[in-house]
């Protein structure tokens, strides 16, 4: 016998086969998949494995061979492409259309009032983009130069300008962060708007410049430890690792100086899912803090709450210059296009120096 369908069965049925085409196509794209899982991506070398290990079995990390590939992968539409990535602070400009707020407001609680800096989170006076998850600070290394350790921690960043070191330096491929060194070896802030409110800057960077044997940010210290110059600027996030492994190696942060800070954070893309609060929570804490920071990543916390383990290092000093030390920190601060032109103005003019000195060549100010 026939049977007719009702218009609200018919509907119902309509419904029902819409909702399993729906959800097949979710399945066929992975998306109820038990073996989808969270992305967390981060450059090669530069994720402390004990932390990343224990992330959530719902996790997985996942390496890109440099920031710029990173970088391309985070400003892709395509949903799920990464969940979290772990990211300089400097590339927070370039980054921030491509994220959304960090969300989980108790992590950031505990955090030093240096982690808060608008430069570190990438809101400005907004919601946090970026979540400060560890800090550096820029210091010189030495290879078998004990006169020059000394030297260092009299003298500072002024060192950097020293005839005797001529073509020993190896110093960071960024314009921005040598002249910011320059500035604190002349007394200024390394966040001088206006360089023309900076006497003697021109003189300084050039000569600076001409005393550099490279510039070199991934292999700085590959350099220094092969015997390609004597002395290198770098973070003491990458430096303390090495310390440990070669006994020719002295890192000294200046005092004459405010700790110029370089910093680590996670950022999630704009379609990104959950951030893993007890695996973030755990970086403070035990086994795992103790991991990090033997890798040379300290946790933006004040020191009482890094003890016992932070005490256990041989490189405390360097890991954390202290509470008093922090609060004069200072960070890099996005730069205007006028700012940058400034500053490529003030490079071009010290490497055209150096050029005429040495052959060298020119270098650029990152984007």
């Amino acid at each position: 016998m026939a049977q007719s369908l009702t218009r609200r069965q018919l509907l119902t049925t309509v419904g029902v086969g819409v909702g399993v085409l729906a959800g097949l196509r979710l399945w066929r794209s992975g998306a109820f998949s038990p073996d989808k899982k969270q992305r967390l991506l981060h450059v090669e070398g530069q994720g402390p494995k004990a932390w990343l290990q224990q992330l959530p079995r719902s996790w997985a990390a996942q390496s890109r061979p440099t920031m710029e590939r990173l970088a391309a992968d985070l400003q892709t539409h395509e949903a799920g492409a990464a969940d979290l990535a772990m990211v300089g602070e400097a590339w927070l400009p370039q980054l921030g259309p491509r994220l959304q707020p960090f969300g989980a407001p108790e992590l950031f609680e505990p955090l030093l009032k240096a982690a808060r800096d608008p430069a570190v989170l990438g809101g400005g006076a907004g919601a946090p983009m970026a979540f400060p998850w560890a800090f550096g600070s820029w210091v010189m290394v030495f290879r078998n130069r004990p006169a020059w350790v000394e030297r260092s921690r009299r003298e500072g960043w002024f060192l950097l300008a020293a005839e005797e070191l001529r073509d020993e330096w190896i110093l960071p491929a960024s314009p921005r962060v040598v002249t910011a060194l320059v500035l604190q070896s002349l007394g200024h802030s390394p966040s001088t708007v206006d360089l023309s409110l900076a006497p003697g800057l021109a003189a300084r960077l050039a000569t600076v410049a001409r005393r550099a044997r490279v510039f070199d940010s991934r292999h700085a210290l590959t350099r220094l430890v092969n015997g390609y110059g004597s002395a290198a600027v770098a973070p003491s996030w990458a430096v303390i690792p090495q310390l440990l492994r070669d006994q020719r190696l002295v890192a000294v942060r200046p005092a004459a100086s405010p700790p110029l800070l370089s910093w680590q954070v996670l950022v999630r893309p704009r379609r990104a899912g959950p951030v893993p609060k007890p695996w973030l929570q755990a970086s403070a804490k035990g086994a795992t803090l103790n991991a990090l920071l033997q890798a040379g990543f300290c946790p933006p916390l004040p020191m009482a709450a890094l003890q016992p383990q932070l005490d256990q290092q041989p490189a405390a000093t360097l890991l954390h210059p202290g509470d008093e030390s922090m609060a004069q920190a200072e960070t890099l601060q996005p730069l205007t296009p006028a700012q940058q032109a400034q500053v490529q103005q003030a490079w071009d003019e010290a490497m055209g120096e150096r050029l005429r000195s040495t052959g060298a060549g020119r270098g650029e100010v990152p984007g």
